[in-house]
């Protein structure tokens, strides 16, 4: 009897040993030590090889990993040679991760990136010549936006997942956006506070309509979802938080910041309940916000964080914001209730950091004005255009992340601001001191898309100053295609004088008049600060486009040259359908009959074959999208909603008429063939009509786009695998379309 109570007793004393262990690790660590805090165990290495045995196989035996102190509490790695063998200290997971991306990357010329991998390490790998030593200047590396979550993730399973997270541990990544599990968080919660199951699951958003959920902006649409959806996610969300933990990285989770649902005055009539509105073109009823005056408030912050605490373990960092995209104060004290917020954080966690995003006048100055500044982080979105940082003096010296936004709705187009970016980045690091970023971001709309920018962002994480940008992409071009080629070299050099560059005025990346709805004075895809409008000079991209054709002897069969081959000749295609569709406008306004014949038969052609084109690249696959939305549910009725939601998203994004429409837009193979030329086909015939002599009549494209969006796999399959050669392809179409650009009939190149 008694060797059972000393067991039981010895039982109990590890269980609170293990608990303290967690409750001291979790609550140790606001902002200025968001990573590791020590030099990491013997575990952590192993997480690190283990990280080195996925990406790079066998030859992971080729490196050794070592712990390594923080300098002054910052994040460090050092390599150097070890009897043949590269050494990686660092001073955290991330930042041995980092140390093996960066000889991987400068050294033996190899990349990791969304859009294909070069890993031809030779063997023996090359030296390190003395010992390199690395200081990271910023304290974390934050990513993801919530949109990105709908936009280019909804679903991604574990095998992508974790993907992801080794490339972020690459990447210098630390302070990952992690909310796939929130349908669980929000059932659980609604359940302590009297909805039925039915209502919870009404008010929960499809996986497509995620992110606009999380951000107060709309409730329950794509929904509702299964519950065996719920716990799909559920036990998704646990693998990546395990997986971020054990690379030492602190996941960013939702925190309550008042949001609830817009019915929740039904439930408690007494509590004041503040209605935020529409949003999104009207169709979307916001979630309330609750008057934290309300005793209902404090209840409510408590049962989150426990719920949050029981499906997801001890978290650290949360993500939320108060009138994102508008909505509305009513009367509201809003630095009292910013402050109340963070209070209930700080109550769970005593070293909780709140994250807040800077976009569209938020964080506005009176939120912050009350806010602790060791426990707020403000994320400024979209430094490689605007410098809010520097208009409000680092956000009146509250911590900041410099941060981009190179993509939006996942559109697809070349895009980087790359000269800008630079030199924001240059300027806020040479800065004063007390106004420095204190973290790196990348809080894209949509990833997989344009992996130079990606690179030289998070190639600034091991940084001082900003290098010279031209030679850093004749170098990027070494090892994204594992060769040394100087036609390679110079067309990225091309490539960073035209798509890359900076425009003024130009936030977004330029749009594809293939996608756009038809009409004879098209502007742009999208409804917000978009534009068709090609800025340099088109025979830039056609000269970059050949320069790769170059090297396709001895880089042809890679599938990093490969995928830019196609992204690059899809974008000078793009651009060329302008021409075209401005000759046939002009012989149709000028009621030139053969002529608009023939420009319209050659605008329907570039359709179809900038679809063949895009048909030999996986990630240009419409068919991808849709089977990856049906693969990753857990029943056929999710399975359905998801290809619903799939195809809502892309196109008209709600299933009633409203402004967000081609906001998702994507120039992807089977998309052109059966939803952007079927419009066009529709429109140019109009066109004829009128020139035969008929009247006038106003075309509403709506509902061929609904119907389109509501067809089925079954009804209407897609190839979700490539098929095709992109080189020749390519070749086929530079030698047809390129000759456009020296006809002074169809181009006039800009000053």
């Amino acid at each position: 009897m008694r060797k059972k109570d000393q067991t039981r007793r010895a039982g109990k004393i590890l269980a609170f040993s293990r608990a303290l262990f967690l409750l001291l690790g979790a609550c140790a660590a606001p902002f200025s030590s968001a990573s590791s805090p020590s030099g990491g165990s013997t575990r952590d290495c192993r997480a690190v090889r283990a990280l080195a045995g996925r990406v790079l196989g066998d030859r992971a035996g080729s490196f050794l990993f070592e712990t390594l102190p923080k300098e002054e509490g910052k994040d460090l790695f050092e390599l150097e040679d070890r009897a043949g063998r590269i050494l990686v200290r660092g001073s955290s997971p991330v930042a041995r991760a980092s140390g093996l991306y960066w000889y991987l990357k400068h050294y033996a010329r190899c990349q990791v990136s969304w859009c294909g991998d070069q890993l031809a390490l030779p063997d023996p790998p090359p030296p390190v010549v003395g010992k390199v030593r690395k200081v990271s200047h910023y304290a974390s590396g934050f990513y993801f936006n919530f949109c990105t979550f709908s936009y280019s993730m909804p679903w991604w399973d574990w095998k992508r997942w974790e993907r992801e997270i080794d490339f972020m541990a690459l990447s210098g990544i630390d302070m990952p956006l992690a909310v796939v599990g929130s349908e669980a968080l929000w059932l659980e919660f609604l359940r302590k506070f009297g909805y039925t199951r039915k209502e919870a699951l009404a008010f929960i958003a499809g996986p497509a309509y995620q992110a606009w959920w999380l951000m107060g902006n709309l409730e329950g649409r794509g929904g509702p979802v299964t519950e065996a959806w719920i716990e799909a996610r559920r036990r998704l969300e646990k693998k990546i938080l395990t997986r971020m933990r054990e690379l030492g990285m602190r996941p960013v989770l939702p925190g309550f910041v008042g949001l609830v649902p817009a019915n929740l005055g039904e439930k408690f009539p007494e509590a004041r309940i503040i209605p935020q509105g529409k949003w999104g073109g009207g169709a979307n009823e916001r979630l309330a916000v609750l008057d934290p005056e309300s005793p209902l408030f404090e209840r409510m912050a408590r049962a989150w964080y426990r719920t949050l605490d029981g499906l997801y373990g001890r978290t650290g960092a949360f993500a939320g914001d108060l009138f994102h995209e508008g909505g509305r104060t009513g009367g509201v004290d809003v630095p009292a209730m910013a402050a109340k917020v963070q209070a209930a954080m700080l109550r769970y966690n005593p070293g909780a950091l709140w994250v807040l995003q800077a976009w569209g006048g938020n964080p506005r100055k009176d939120l912050l004005s009350r806010l602790d500044k060791g426990h707020t982080l403000v994320v400024d979105l979209c430094c490689e255009f605007w410098s809010r940082w520097k208009r409000t003096k680092g956000f009146g010296g509250f911590p900041w992340v410099f941060s981009t936004i190179i993509d939006y709705g996942a559109n697809t187009a070349l895009h980087g601001r790359m000269d800008a970016l630079a030199a924001h980045l240059g300027e806020a690091l040479a800065g004063p001191k007390n106004l420095r970023p204190a973290g790196l971001g990348a809080t894209w709309e949509g990833i997989e898309n344009n992996p130079v920018v990606f690179e030289f962002l998070w190639d600034m994480r091991w940084r001082k100053e900003v290098p010279d940008l031209e030679e850093w992409v004749r170098e990027y071009a070494v090892r994204r295609y594992g060769a040394d080629l100087p036609c390679l070299r110079d067309a990225w050099v091309d490539l960073l004088r035209g798509p890359y560059r900076a425009w003024p005025g130009q936030r977004r990346p330029g749009e594809s008049v293939f996608c756009a709805r038809p009409s004879l004075g098209v502007k742009k895809v999208s409804p917000f600060a978009a534009s068709i409008r090609v800025r340099y000079d088109q025979r830039i991209l056609r000269r970059a486009v050949k320069r790769l054709l170059e090297g396709a002897t001895v880089c042809g069969k890679r599938e990093t040259y490969r995928f830019d081959l196609v992204d690059f000749t899809r974008q000078f295609l793009a651009n060329a359908g302008q021409l075209v569709y401005k000759r046939m406008v002009k012989a149709f306004r000028g009621k030139d009959r053969a002529g608009f014949r023939k420009f319209s038969r050659l605008f329907l052609e570039m359709l179809d074959d900038q679809d063949r084109l895009l048909a030999t690249e996986r990630l240009f696959l419409l068919g991808r999208w849709l089977h990856d939305a049906r693969a990753c549910a857990t029943d056929p009725v999710q399975a359905g909603r998801n290809q619903r939601q799939a195809r809502l998203l892309v196109t008209t994004w709600n299933k009633e008429r409203s402004g967000l429409r081609d906001y998702g837009w994507k120039e992807w193979n089977g998309m052109l063939r059966t939803y952007y030329k079927p419009r066009w086909e529709r429109f140019i015939g109009e066109l004829k009509r009128r020139l035969a002599g008929g009247k006038p009549k106003r075309l509403d494209f709506y509902p061929f786009e609904a119907a389109w969006a509501a067809r089925t796999w079954k009804e209407d399959p897609y190839p979700w695998k490539p098929k095709g050669d992109p080189v020749r392809i390519c070749r086929e179409f530079l030698e047809k379309y390129g000759p456009l650009l020296d006809d002074r009939d169809f181009y006039v190149p800009p000053p």
